[in-house]
């Protein structure tokens, strides 16, 4: 097993206990790093870690960072490669349990898995469209896994076979980028599984100390990035309207919620030009001014 971790102005503090904790459950980590203002915090820790590390000279995106990963370990010949992101971190046994669960099922429905996601620490949320949402990317049972429609990119186990054959979209950037490559992969004839069994620490969204807001919080530029790339993967079929909608009101509702009333028309400024550049396909990092405004 071989792990991928993109970053981007991490806590160096923090990705080294997620190295630590990766460590001791794979052969090697490769830490692919989009041009941080850290990068010297980045540097030192892979020294001290032992873990291989590529950095780029500029933020190319998450999608880029995971391609470069995939084929820096493909070579090697991996069965599995692990994505991770640089704030989740793995509890001890997770790799081996999340096998062992695999390793139980039938050798015809072994075959059909593209990816074994683990799952995150549910997050407490009183927001019931939240919940919703999680459930439309439900497709049913299976045994010690649930089939989803999409799973998040930190904590997949890919099939190597499976990224010989497809890649992650790097117009897309940042958001929804592992939207599409689950549907890339059930599209190949795969399914794409979630292990029932909690097995990392991973928080979707920001969270603020001074609020006990229970939703996920994202910038007005991510949650442009959100917006846009749900729109254009709505358009190409790759996303269902209904969690395209839930989407949509979670994000913008957590914005104006965090930012106050005041912000609704920066939030509908937002929306509109996610939308817009979303069916017209204007994709790639865009950082437009107004996107600054609001609470990072």
């Amino acid at each position: 097993m071989r792990a991928i971790i993109v970053t981007y102005n991490p806590d160096a503090s923090h990705l080294q206990q997620v190295v630590a904790a990766l460590s001791p459950q794979v052969e090697s980590i490769l830490i692919v790093d989009n041009a941080s203002r850290n990068s010297d915090e980045i540097d030192a820790l892979s020294r001290l870690e032992e873990v291989d590390l590529l950095n780029f000279s500029a933020n190319r995106g998450i999608a880029a960072a995971l391609n470069v990963g995939v084929r820096h370990h493909l070579i090697s010949e991996p069965d599995w490669i692990l994505t991770m992101d640089q704030d989740t971190l793995v509890h001890p046994g997770a790799i081996e349990d999340i096998l062992a669960s695999f390793d139980a099922l039938e050798a015809p429905h072994q075959d059909q898995v593209g990816i074994l996601a683990m799952r995150a620490h549910p997050q407490p949320s009183s927001i019931r469209i939240t919940r919703y949402a999680d459930r439309l990317l439900v497709l049913k049972d299976f045994e010690s896994f649930e089939e989803r429609r999409a799973v998040i990119t930190s904590g997949n186990l890919v099939r190597a076979d499976v990224l010989r054959r497809t890649n992650y979209d790097e117009d897309l950037f940042i958001d929804q980028v592992d939207f599409d490559f689950c549907f890339a992969v059930r599209e190949l004839g795969y399914c794409v599984l979630r292990h029932k069994t909690t097995a990392m620490d991973h928080v979707l969204g920001e969270r603020f100390s001074d609020t006990d807001k229970e939703h996920p919080y994202e910038s007005a530029q991510r949650v442009y990035y959100i917006i846009r790339n749900s729109t254009y993967l709505v358009v190409r079929r790759r996303l269902t309207l209904r969690f395209y909608v839930a989407q949509v009101i979670v994000f913008s509702g957590a914005f104006v919620s965090m930012n106050g009333v005041k912000s609704l028309a920066l939030c509908a400024r937002v929306v509109l030009r996610g939308m817009f550049d979303g069916v017209t396909g204007r994709l790639g990092r865009r950082e437009y001014p107004f996107l600054s405004r609001g609470r990072r």
